[in-house]
């Protein structure tokens, strides 16, 4: 073959790849975006939205951990047969939170003859040991017949009260399950700081649609919401008097009727509060506002929490007497930079025969400078009952030490319950008047308010507890029956005038229109 030929060859072949890898890199190119296309690229996704799908990320694995580890409680209450002629039966108790202890009511029926109702209360609880031991409020499961518990995958258990304090409004339940239960990871309370964020898990308003709520009637998935901790040590008032809530984790995470009991998380997972209670003065119905109120989970409620999974009773110390901080003004009107002002005393109390006066400024306790109102509470209350203390205390400009036995608080146990609750249409809880205050107060008729609920018509008339009702529109209260039974005849829709007594003061209060 000559060369000529050679080279003829050799140029075909070029010529052959070249129409064949041509087009085959042109594609690749394209592709690469080294070459025109028509098809319009996917853009870059910028580092910003990067970061937020990481931060997002965070919030999913909180969701994920916690919530295997919050059941709905279901809570039963037993009510006593109703007297020949008051017609309908009373409601369930109701408490001062938004919790399930003012529960969704049954609907009301006209039976042949009274017969005694089962009101149902519901609200949420969170796992604290694997043997199925459940951390909830008090006021959830207080005065309880039956409590059911459900897991997030549906399974149902009856559950018994191990203990309850009231002082914390904590609570311990157990279920006695048929596998390990995934518990949840206990932090630190006085480690929070303001400005963190705060995640809130339960059951807002139940389960099931016939009560209201979302889920399906064999599903129980918790809710998650996210705040942050709006303030800490805060103080709420409780049902006993001078003792109120103390220490309290404030939040803005949404939480409503139903999340009472349950937790309220960290970022990392880890409770730090038991919800309990909101503030609310919404006119649409009283939900959530933003303020709502978790029990700290610190040192001092785990110790709460272990003795009442032992079944053992919380005993704490008292003397007697009521102290609020000192102010500013009070300082410089005594001369001193710390301490706590003496407001009441009680007649007959450890304080009382050790001689206290309200208007003393204590100083020490056992030798230590009393710097906080709440410092000189736990202290007191940390002390075990009988034990001998010594008190330092400003008296006419004069310091002397004043010695008392340390007595033992009373649980709500020794305490008398209400003799008969109400209807819920008002929110209300009443009590017949204490004989010691019907001289004080000049009555011998009406009834007098032992707790309000804050997602009410009588907590947005401005009731409080302690107000004696007297009149209701125009029929006079004379006694629980005859309290009952006007509230029972109320309707929807009705204009309600309440005529209550505070503090010796007659006060008219409206209801516009009644919403239930």
């Amino acid at each position: 073959m000559s060369n000529l030929e050679k080279s003829k060859r050799r140029l075909m072949k070029v010529a052959w790849v070249s129409a064949v890898l041509i087009p085959i890199l042109a594609v690749v190119f394209a592709g690469l975006g080294m070459g025109k296309t028509s098809v319009a690229a996917q853009p870059a996704i910028p580092a910003e939205v990067s970061s937020l799908e990481s931060f997002q990320r965070g919030f999913i694995w909180v969701a994920d951990t916690i919530k295997p580890s919050v059941v709905f409680i279901e809570v039963e209450r037993k009510v006593e047969q109703p007297g020949p002629g008051e017609g309908q039966d009373s409601a369930p108790d109701l408490h001062e939170f938004f919790g399930p202890g003012f529960p969704f009511p049954m609907p009301r029926q006209q039976p042949e003859r009274p017969t005694p109702r089962i009101p149902i209360g519901q609200g949420s609880g969170v796992i604290v040991d694997p043997a199925g031991y459940i951390v909830t409020n008090n006021h959830v499961v207080e005065a309880a017949a039956k409590v059911t518990v459900r897991l997030e995958d549906a399974e149902s258990y009856t559950a018994e009260i191990v203990g309850t304090d009231e002082f914390t409004d904590l609570a311990v339940i157990k279920i006695k399950p048929k596998h390990a239960l995934k518990a949840a990871t206990l932090g630190d309370a006085d480690q929070a700081q303001v400005g963190a964020w705060a995640i809130a898990v339960g059951y807002p308003f139940g389960s099931g649609w016939a009560r209201g709520a979302f889920d399906a009637p064999l599903h129980y998935e918790p809710t998650i919401t996210v705040g942050v901790i709006s303030a800490l040590n805060r103080q709420i008032p409780s049902e006993r008097e001078g003792h109120p809530f103390r220490g309290l984790v404030q939040t803005d995470a949404p939480i409503n009727r139903g999340n009472s009991g349950g937790p309220l998380v960290n970022i990392r997972a880890q409770v730090i509060g038991i919800n309990q209670a909101i503030y609310t003065d919404s006119p649409l119905g009283g939900g959530n506002i933003g303020v709502g109120f978790a029990v700290p989970i610190n040192a001092k409620t785990k110790h709460v929490i272990e003795t009442l999974k032992g079944g053992a009773k919380v005993v704490r110390g008292r003397l007697g007497i009521t102290v609020s901080p000192l102010t500013e003004t009070l300082k410089q009107t005594y001369g001193v930079d710390h301490g706590v002002l003496v407001v009441k005393v009680e007649r007959g109390s450890a304080a009382d025969r050790a001689g206290f006066r309200s208007g003393d400024i204590l100083l020490e306790f056992q030798g230590e400078k009393i710097s906080a109102q709440d410092e000189f509470v736990n202290q007191v209350q940390a002390t075990k009952p009988g034990t001998p203390v010594e008190i330092s205390v400003l008296r006419d400009d004069k310091q002397q030490r004043l010695k008392a036995t340390v007595e033992a608080l009373p649980s709500a146990e020794a305490q008398a319950k209400p003799a008969a609750l109400e209807p819920a249409k008002l929110g209300l809880t009443v009590e017949a008047v204490p004989e010691e205050l019907t001289p004080k107060a000049e009555l011998v008729r009406g009834v007098r308010v032992r707790a309000v609920v804050p997602v009410s018509d009588g907590a947005r008339a401005g009731v409080q507890p302690g107000d004696i009702i007297v009149k209701i529109n125009r029929k006079e209260v004379d006694d629980l029956a005859s309290y009952r039974k006007i509230v029972g005849a109320l309707k929807q829709g009705d204009p309600v005038v309440l005529w209550v007594v505070r503090s010796g003061d007659p006060q008219v209060l409206e209801i516009p229109s009644l919403s239930e």
